[in-house]
């Protein structure tokens, strides 16, 4: 998970979402999964001084996967918990130097060991090149991952016309139309991925899922609750490349790998600005 480059002065927001992987059935011949996930992101502060800039969100996102005749994807409870704490500092013009660190805990309820700890963190330069386009660029730590935990990192945001907006921010690509004040819509593709620490045959292993998702999303405002700028925020469309991996519990080796046909996708939720 990567933190949207924003600057200090944007609003805090709280966001409250729902998202389901559909029915998706087992290639290995025999069953199929469907995953839901809830997850909650609260900015818990926001500040600038000088050429720096600070802000630090938390996330919760609760899992459950029900497998029918494929007992071995039929795990529920798990959880991430995780922190983004991020500082800025303006360099020359408009460019600015980003990095931070996001700590999490990604497990289920019974499994408690070293190896549920993830110390992640990133550093790019972001900044505007002109009016209607602006960037970062840089690398990300994922230790979730393995043995390979880094990875370059790129986001970016074109205002192809008044209307039209390609961007690429974390995992997600979208094509997104600005249809008045209070609606936006428009394609995406994406990734859906989680990593957690579970027993697994009476020992502790991590377990891994990844899906790409691909749809319309929409955007719709809610009007004002006094300073509060609720939005509806929703996505619809079918995952693919879907497997659920169970590796060592470092992560080193593969184990198990179980791959699954595409399925429906949908994502729903309340987001808040203040």
């Amino acid at each position: 998970r990567s933190t949207p480059i924003k600057s200090s002065a944007a609003s805090d927001v709280y966001k409250r979402q729902f998202e389901l992987l559909g029915p998706m059935d087992s290639r290995n011949g025999h069953g199929s999964v469907n995953i839901q996930n809830w997850m909650t992101d609260l900015n818990l502060c926001r500040m600038s001084s000088g050429s720096w800039g600070f802000s630090s969100t938390a996330a919760l996102r609760l899992s459950w996967f029900n497998g029918e005749g494929a007992r071995e994807m039929d795990v529920d409870e798990l959880y991430t918990i995780w922190l983004n704490v991020t500082a800025s500092y303006k360099l020359r013009g408009k460019t600015s130097l980003v990095f931070g660190v996001t700590p999490q805990i990604s497990t289920d309820f019974d499994t408690w060991t070293t190896h549920n700890l993830f110390f992640g963190g990133h550093a790019l330069l972001a900044g505007p090149l002109n009016d209607r386009f602006s960037y970062g660029i840089g690398v990300g730590c994922y230790p979730q991952l393995g043995d390979f935990p880094l990875l370059p990192l790129i986001q970016f945001e074109w205002k192809a016309t008044n209307n039209w907006t390609l961007q690429l921010e974390g995992a997600r690509l979208s094509y997104t139309s600005k249809v008045s004040e209070g609606l936006t819509w428009g394609p995406f593709v994406s990734v859906v991925s989680g990593t957690w620490t579970i027993h697994h045959d009476r020992r502790v292993r991590q377990f891994e899922w990844i899906s790409g998702v691909a749809g319309v999303g929409a955007d719709v405002g809610l009007g004002h609750w006094g300073s509060v700028r609720p939005r509806l925020v929703a996505d619809v469309g079918f995952s693919f490349g879907n497997s659920g991996t169970i590796k060592t519990s470092n992560g080193s080796h593969e184990l198990e790998k179980y791959h699954y046909d595409p399925g429906f996708y949908l994502r729903a939720g309340l987001q808040f600005e203040f």
